[in-house]
């Protein structure tokens, strides 16, 4: 293999199960001599720096950075890994999950088959304390038991609701129609190629992972795309914008390239799930930067780059107690995103509802 695949790895605070990540790259079928794995200390206060520095000195695939100031979301590590990095291909994986052990062979071989910008791959949802597997959405039918005989797949259903309301009601408020496109939608696909994100808008439905991607190196660096400034929402702007940029995208509906872990156990806290007014203004602010990335795409593409996301939003905001005055900027993001946003019916209702909500929140709370 003459190119290599550079992995970067955000990494805050990670120690307990900063391993397992490492190591599912380490020992990926590709061969880890044709990874560089680049490992990016925020200023960690646990022994996660430690723990990277041991793997740097044991592997030459592995190099640690220490950052000198914390940054305070995964934009920063990632952004630096990017100018860090060397290798043909860049790819991403968040510490504390898993690469399914032939993740990287798959999607290489997949991107450079088509000569495509990028590559990409179901990924499973682990709720580890539940004991509960689901597969990631896709608007493609499947056929993950032929692939997967011995695993079972629950439904995407990010809400937690059941599965009833997921299925006829929640589902189809969040992804809208079925887009017809180059690929039918009547029976199980396999593998989609296209050349544009235009002749099939329905990839933009799925969930903006970018640790379930290769991009190749050019159009990162070409294209100048790069993590934004969120503490939430920068892999979906990523994600977004590589989307779009793309010549040449493959999508692998029956393969799972990653292991995403829920956890839900008091000591086992992130930033995305510390649910704040910083959360929720970064993620309206990343909605407001895609739909400013889709103005000269069509009114589907416009639609489908926030869509997804705003019942999420609302779920999380009506579940977080704020005070009056974070409400207030929280209204006013949401304003914004209105004023801009103006060409669905369904969009518009979504976010008329959302500042009905919230201006309710502000006149009944008490200081």
């Amino acid at each position: 293999m003459e190119d290599k695949i550079s992995i970067i790895l955000p990494i805050f605070n990670v120690g307990p199960h900063l391993r397992g990540g490492i190591d599912s790259l380490i020992n990926q079928t590709i061969g880890n001599e044709n990874l560089e794995i680049i490992m990016v200390d925020d200023c960690s206060t646990d022994e996660s720096g430690k723990i990277i520095d041991e793997y740097d000195e044991k592997y030459d695939c592995c190099k640690a950075i220490h950052l000198e100031k914390n940054t305070g979301a995964a934009n920063g590590p990632r952004n630096r890994g990017i100018e860090e990095c060397s290798g043909d291909y860049i790819m991403f994986l968040d510490p504390d999950d898993r690469y399914t052990l032939d993740a990287c062979e798959v999607l290489y071989n997949a991107v450079t088959k088509y000569d495509a910008d990028m590559a990409f791959g179901r990924f499973r949802r682990i709720y580890t304390y539940g004991e509960t597997i689901q597969k990631s959405y896709s608007p493609y039918l499947d056929d993950l038991k032929s692939a997967y005989p011995d695993e079972i797949f629950e439904t995407a259903n990010p809400l937690n609701v059941p599965d009833y309301v997921w299925d006829h009601i929640l589902e189809h408020a969040l992804y809208g129609k079925k887009i017809q496109g180059k690929y039918e939608r009547n029976s199980p696909v396999d593998v989609i190629h296209v050349k544009s994100i235009k002749e099939e808008p329905d990839l933009l439905k799925m969930a903006p992972s970018v640790w379930s991607k290769i991009f190749k190196r050019e159009l990162i660096m070409d294209k100048n795309i790069r993590y934004q400034p969120f503490v939430s929402g920068d892999d979906l702007a990523f994600t977004l914008e590589t989307l779009l940029k793309a010549d040449g995208i493959v999508y692998l509906n029956n393969f799972m390239c990653y292991d995403y872990y829920v956890r839900d156990l008091p000591d086992d806290k992130s930033i995305t799930n510390n649910v704040n007014v910083r959360f929720l203004s970064d993620l309206m602010d990343s909605y407001i930067y895609a739909r400013q990335c889709t103005e000269r795409f069509s009114k589907d593409i416009q639609t489908i780059s926030v869509n997804p996301h705003l019942i999420y939003w609302m779920h999380t905001w009506k579940n977080s107690p704020f005070t009056k005055s974070e409400n207030k900027l929280l209204l006013s993001k949401v304003e914004k995103l209105k004023r801009i946003h103006k060409s669905d019916l369904k969009t518009k209702m979504l976010l008329s509802s959302m500042t009905t909500a919230i201006e309710s929140a502000i006149k009944i709370h008490k200081e």
